[in-house]
């Protein structure tokens, strides 16, 4: 009872500051809609279905889906030989499987390369339920994807949430991973210590808990036909190497992937609230023992760079790589010095 009343209060706690920023965040859209215009008051309902997936996107890559033991029906793209070892790529928000386009064209000729959109993204299963986004959901998916592909484990390869998930699977299931590649993105533990102590952090979090409250984030992610996912090009957070940013039909694409079902992606953020209940696993060890790559691009405007060598305590087999004037989405940003420490981890770990 004592444990159910402490969570209660923190969930009370997370949409307390939820409404705080509410109502900063949505009074400064509506006034500045207001300022501009009539335009800018038909830029607040502007929104069009997004239904059709580029046909860009239909021609270059391999569509798939899978059913894993639970039921759960996922969309994947992939290439390379079945035959060959899976290295599995967990996306992150707001992304879908194109995110790791480099990296399926880069390693098919010795992988299996499997990109999935995630449960609530995309072609993938929409729970509707927020609970059923709970870590213990999401780690289990990754298992039961590896299964359902014909493998016993698999190198992992993520970016943000999926990054975060990558960090636990370790924890719940080792014995799916064979190598671990994570991109900007800290251990759970890492990032609730941080986040406790660096009030800076908790600022550029803020997101985490306006996404608490029902609606308000659906609606403004979607202002203006979603342009909020021109943040992936565009200001200082997008991607910062001009010659790597996303064309309007990639735009496109993610509106397509995400922006029709932007509501149950918001969901991981809102399942991290500790009223909701996970499926009762239990982790296995304390330790990951697997090969790491830990990739992080510095300029990074949601994440503090200074968490990055507190990871380490967790894994005694890791290796950290700053990549200089790189963006959050560093994958993207950075591809080929991305593929080229992927690589030379990979052979130095085979």
């Amino acid at each position: 009872m004592a444990s159910y009343v402490k969570r209660c209060f923190i969930a009370l706690i997370y949409y307390a500051i939820g409404c705080f920023w509410a109502s900063i965040v949505i009074s400064s859209t509506l006034i500045k809609s207001l300022l501009g215009g009539p335009s800018g008051i038909r830029k607040l309902f502007r929104r069009k279905a997004h239904d059709l997936l580029p046909e860009f996107a239909q021609k270059k890559f391999k569509h798939d889906f899978v059913r894993t033991k639970s039921g759960t029906r996922f969309h994947y793209v992939h290439t390379g030989s079945e035959d060959s070892p899976l290295m599995l790529c967990l996306h992150g928000f707001p992304e879908c499987w194109y995110s790791w386009r480099g990296i399926l064209e880069t390693f098919g000729s010795n992988y299996h390369v499997v990109a999935f959109d995630m449960r609530g993204y995309g072609d993938s299963d929409k729970p509707n339920s927020i609970g059923k986004y709970h870590m213990h959901y999401l780690v289990n998916d990754v298992r039961e994807i590896v299964e359902a592909l014909g493998y016993e484990k698999a190198v992992i390869v993520a970016h943000d949430w999926g990054a975060a998930i990558a960090w636990e699977l370790p924890l719940y299931f080792p014995e799916v991973v064979d190598k671990l590649i994570v991109m900007n993105c800290p251990n759970g533990r890492v990032f609730r210590e941080f986040l406790a102590s660096h009030p800076s952090q908790l600022l550029k979090s803020w997101y985490i808990f306006f996404f608490q409250l029902p609606y308000f984030a659906e609606w403004l992610i979607g202002l203006n036909d979603y342009e909020s996912f021109e943040m992936l090009n565009k200001n200082e957070g997008g991607i910062q190497n001009k010659a790597n940013r996303l064309n309007p039909d990639e735009i496109e694409l993610y509106k397509h992937a995400v922006g029709r079902s932007i509501g149950t992606a918001i969901n991981y953020y809102r399942a991290i609230n500790p009223i909701y209940d996970g499926i009762n696993l239990r982790k296995k060890t304390k330790q990951i023992v697997q090969p790491t790559l830990f990739i992080w691009g510095n300029k990074d405007m949601a994440l503090d760079a200074r968490m990055v060598p507190y990871c380490a305590k967790d894994v005694p087999g890791i290796t950290t790589h700053i990549i200089d004037g790189a963006s959050h989405w560093v994958a993207q940003d950075e591809p080929e010095k991305v593929h080229k420490l992927m690589k030379t981890f990979l052979e130095n770990n085979s």
